[in-house]
Parts: structure tokens; C-alpha cells; sequence
């Protein structure tokens, strides 16, 4: 008797979970996270296109020792300037995720009325463009053929400061979201609507710079960009997305 009694215990204290520390996060609760590396990220090693460059810098970081330059030069030809990392899978139908980023536009970036994209989300099979993220003028804003499009926020005094963005997209056909903050303030929404890749089950992220405008036209502002990108995290909430938290 004395024996069943103690094998009933060992049992039970095995059956136990750890405890995560406070403060911390499962790995169920983050899904993808890079300190700005180029090696963490599904398209490794990356393949700009024309003259792009994607590289590992130590300044200017948001936090940490480094960051991620997204560079294209125009070379007075049309077509594609995509510089970018991408993350494959990282969102099904019927999920909702947290993508947290910081980006920084140099001290000297000129504004100016052409698209540059420094995120996308794309549905994966078969693939398409579906939202897009940019900066035009002195505003962020989102658009695409995912059927949204905004003005975010004015970023005209925010030129050489890390600039700290969190999207949440929930896919579904009845009740999704689509929700934006920038530095901590949310700033856009959509909840109980439709949001949906369209073409696919899955979707992947895509970071970096896309010079849009160039690809039949010729640059409004400088020929040669550069957007640096910084602690990008997928969770499962904005808390753990949100760069000034990790």
C-alpha cells in the first residue's frame, strides 16, 4: 500500500508544467523574431535585385549592436528595385498575428510623392501582391489589392529616430482585423470585416525597400535609398510584437 501511495506522487509532480519566468515569452506565443541579421530570415542568403544591397550594419541600430540596410540605386532602367528579406509561412487563414518592426529614414531622406514600400504581405500559392506598406510624402501609408487603403501617420519630424511599427491582421471572412500602431499609438483599424489573402491559404512578410515607382518611371527624389529595419518579431499579441518591449 505505502509503495501505490508513492508512485501516485512521483506521477503527479511529474505531470507539473514548467513555469515560464516573468515577463517572458513561450515559443508559442512568438512566432519569428531577427535582431537585424540577414542569416535569420527564409530567403537567406537574400538576392537583391539590379544594384540592391541587403546587409548586416552596426549603425544606425534601434537596439542591440545591429541593424538591416535596405538599399537600391537607380540605374536609368525600368523593372524591378527590390531589396528585401522574407519570411515564409508566416500566417494561415483563420490566424491572427502581431508583425512589429522599427524602421529609420536617414536625417537627409527627401520627401517626395512616389511610393517606397518597406513592407509587404504576400499570399504564398499561388503568389500576388496583396498589402503594402510605404512611405509617400511625409506619411506612411498601406495599400494593395487586399481592398485596404490609408493614411497612417504624418512622420514629417520623425527623420533620424527609429520609427516603431506593429500591424495585426487577423484572417478571416466575417470577423478579421486589420489594425496599425505607430510608436505606440494605434493609429488605424478594421475589426469585424473581411480580410483575406485572396489567392492563397498562407501568406509570407517581405522586408526591405521597394522602389515601386521606378520600375516605369524615373526617381522624384534621390537615386540611391536606403530604409533600415531593426527587431522584427511575429507574436501572437501587440505586447510581445511591439519592438519597445523586447
Amino acid at each position: 500500500m505505502r509503495r501505490r501511495m508513492i508512485t501516485l506522487v512521483i506521477v503527479a509532480l511529474c505531470a507539473v508544467p514548467a513555469l515560464a519566468p516573468a515577463g517572458s515569452a513561450t515559443a508559442a506565443e512568438v512566432f519569428f523574431q531577427d535582431t537585424g541579421t540577414v542569416t535569420g530570415w527564409s530567403n537567406y542568403p537574400q538576392k537583391p535585385q539590379k544594384q540592391g544591397v541587403i546587409r548586416t550594419v552596426s549603425s544606425p541600430v534601434y537596439k542591440g549592436t545591429t541593424a538591416l540596410e535596405a538599399q537600391q540605386t537607380y540605374l536609368d532602367e525600368g523593372g524591378g528595385y527590390h531589396s528585401e528579406t522574407i519570411q515564409d509561412r508566416t500566417q494561415a487563414v483563420g490566424q491572427d498575428r502581431y508583425y512589429g518592426q522599427a524602421i529609420y529614414l536617414p536625417p537627409t531622406w527627401q520627401f517626395h510623392n512616389q511610393n517606397v514600400t518597406f513592407q509587404q504581405w504576400s499570399p504564398e500559392d499561388p503568389e500576388g501582391p496583396w498589402e503594402l506598406m510605404f512611405v509617400q510624402n511625409d506619411e506612411l501609408r498601406i495599400g494593395g489589392s487586399g481592398s485596404f487603403a490609408a493614411t497612417l501617420a504624418k512622420i514629417t519630424n520623425l527623420r533620424g529616430t527609429w520609427i516603431r511599427i506593429v500591424t495585426r491582421l487577423k484572417f478571416h471572412s466575417t470577423a478579421g482585423a486589420f489594425e496599425v500602431w505607430v510608436n505606440g499609438r494605434k493609429v488605424w483599424s478594421r475589426t469585424g470585416v473581411t480580410v483575406l489573402p485572396k489567392t492563397s491559404q498562407t501568406i509570407r512578410w517581405s522586408s526591405g525597400i521597394y522602389c515601386t515607382a521606378w520600375r516605369n518611371g524615373t526617381p522624384a527624389g534621390p537615386r540611391v535609398l536606403s530604409i533600415y529595419h531593426d527587431h522584427a518579431r511575429i507574436a501572437s499579441s501587440y505586447s510581445l510584437a511591439e519592438p519597445a518591449n523586447w
